[in-house]
């Protein structure tokens, strides 16, 4: 048996059976091991769309993705993936084949220090360079990625390392012993005793523990008004008394931080999205403990959460009424987000890739419910990811509706792996809310220089290149048309792509 066969044959037992890639150098060995065992490749034709899928399964599932690339460029260019889990701590893995460890630094084939490379933005990162030792690196690489703090992990395996029989007994996988429970710090209750305006900042680990629906009750009992930072992992399936939407939007939200006293950030940090702690005189951060909120013992905040929602009512009535005036030119972001409002289900994995058409989401579908199968490019603001979130959405949940809400700049990023989601039976449906232009920069080149620089785009249409690659091709030119395109696309079991071409603007 080779290190590569067994090694792929621990991921099997560790209920990994699949592996997002791209064909290359360096990766014959582990393809055919791979494919011996069962496990299935789901193949793309960019290695960043690879590592996407594998950082969206992450964030989806709580258990690391596997992304298989070649070396050299290839390795590079799935490092991209890799900096948006390494934003967002969510666990993957990032497998990159390498020409022959006897040979390395001497100027074989794409010869070059990957592990160097991908050390600054992963938990964890190493050459296989001892064949028997192939499960034990795999195993420690898999255990770092899904314990807290959670995060990308790589693996440089060269072929003759691959390919190097081994025996039977292998060393020992060293396994990181999970942390040991722990109870949010007495200090947050003593805070919450002096204060009259606390506010939660509730990140992606609460999504990641499983602390949601503590939080939410503890929310909704004190009258203690919550915000998600925007771009991280939501967890409010339905309306709640406390949610007030996100904050950290570039187009705005409602002002609490300037009044809160004392600001809980839970399992979230002090970043831009939070005017890096400014305003607030009091922040206390907790990171472990946080499904123990039913141990706080807090007073009642019912007049200040009232205050705080009223704030949230008018921020979004202003949002709606700035997307009507601008919807008098045509076809306008409202009219996307309002269909995908109508044909939403409970089920409906909803992703969204863009930055124009980002923002409106977020004040509009994220204002009320913001569910924990809902997905944003995350705290790296990456665009151009959602082609392959689509397919990971599609992996991690088979049953349910798979919605992509992209603007046109991002879409095209790796739109040729809407032949990959047709091939490989792995259908949804994407909306394409076409303002050409990068419009969220266009927006702002405008109101601060008047004119905009290297933001426009041309035209393109899209529902005849999702036809070229094998998809369904839709165009919807009035609101009504859209809900239509959309219950029509998601009966179906198909891979639809509805071009709908919008005036721009942002809602501020």
């Amino acid at each position: 048996m080779t290190s590569v066969e067994q090694a792929v044959q621990y991921l099997k037992r560790s209920g990994i059976d699949w592996m997002a890639t791209l064909c290359g150098h360096g990766l014959n060995p582990l393809f055919y091991a791979a494919r011996d065992a069962g496990m299935r490749l789901i193949d793309t034709r960019n290695e960043q769309t690879a590592s996407y899928i594998a950082d969206y399964w992450g964030k989806l599932t709580g258990r690391p993705g596997i992304c298989a690339v070649s070396s050299g460029v290839a390795h590079a260019n799935a490092l991209t993936g890799v900096v948006n889990a390494w934003f967002d701590r969510s666990p993957m893995l990032l497998i990159s084949g390498a020409g022959a460890l006897a040979t390395a630094g001497m100027g074989h084939f794409q010869d070059m220090d990957q592990v160097s490379m991908a050390r600054p933005v992963t938990r964890y990162a190493r050459t296989i360079d001892i064949p028997n030792r192939a499960v034990q690196i795999f195993a420690e690489a898999l255990a770092e990625s899904a314990a807290a703090p959670r995060g990308p992990v790589h693996i440089t395996y060269p072929m003759d390392i691959q390919t190097a029989r081994v025996g039977r007994d292998l060393v020992a996988p060293s396994i990181r012993p999970a942390a040991p429970p722990a109870s949010i710090p007495e200090s947050v209750e003593r805070a919450l005793a002096k204060s009259r305006r606390p506010l939660i900042l509730a990140g992606s680990e609460i999504f990641y523990e499983g602390a949601g629906e503590e939080l939410l009750a503890f929310a909704a009992q004190h009258g203690i008004p919550f915000q998600i930072p925007i771009w991280d992992r939501g967890f409010v399936p339905q309306p709640h008394p406390a949610y007030c939407g996100v904050i950290g939007a570039a187009t705005g939200g409602p002002d609490l931080l300037a009044e809160a006293d004392c600001v809980i950030l839970a399992g979230t940090g002090i970043d831009y999205r939070v005017a890096y702690g400014a305003p607030a005189k009091k922040f206390i951060r907790i990171d472990r403990g946080l499904t123990s909120w039913s141990a706080l013992k807090t007073g009642g905040f019912g007049d200040w959460l009232k205050s705080a929602r009223k704030k949230l009512g008018v921020h979004r009535a202003g949002v709606e009424a700035a997307g009507r005036r601008q919807s008098r030119k045509g076809l306008h972001a409202v009219h996307v987000i309002e269909a995908i409002g109508a044909v939403r289900t409970p089920e409906t994995m909803l992703l969204v890739d863009g930055g124009s058409i980002g923002q409106w989401a977020h004040q509009m579908l994220f204002s009320e419910i913001y569910p924990g199968h809902c997905l944003t490019c995350g705290r790296s603001g990456v665009v151009g990811w959602g082609l392959g979130g689509a397919m990971a959405a599609r992996l991690a949940r088979p049953a349910s509706p798979v919605i992509l809400l992209s603007g046109d700049g991002a879409f095209t990023f790796t739109a040729t792996e809407i032949e990959c989601a047709v091939r490989q039976k792995l259908p949804f449906v994407a909306v394409v809310a076409d303002d050409q232009s990068w419009g969220i920069t266009r927006t702002g080149h405008e109101k601060e220089f008047g004119k905009a620089v290297s933001s426009t785009l041309g035209p393109i249409a899209f529902d005849r290149l999702a036809e070229s690659l094998g998809a369904r091709g839709r165009t919807a030119v009035t609101p009504e048309a859209i809900e239509r395109e959309l219950r029509e696309a998601l009966d179906m079991d198909a891979v639809t792509v509805i071009h709908v071409p919008i005036v721009g603007g942002l809602c501020v």
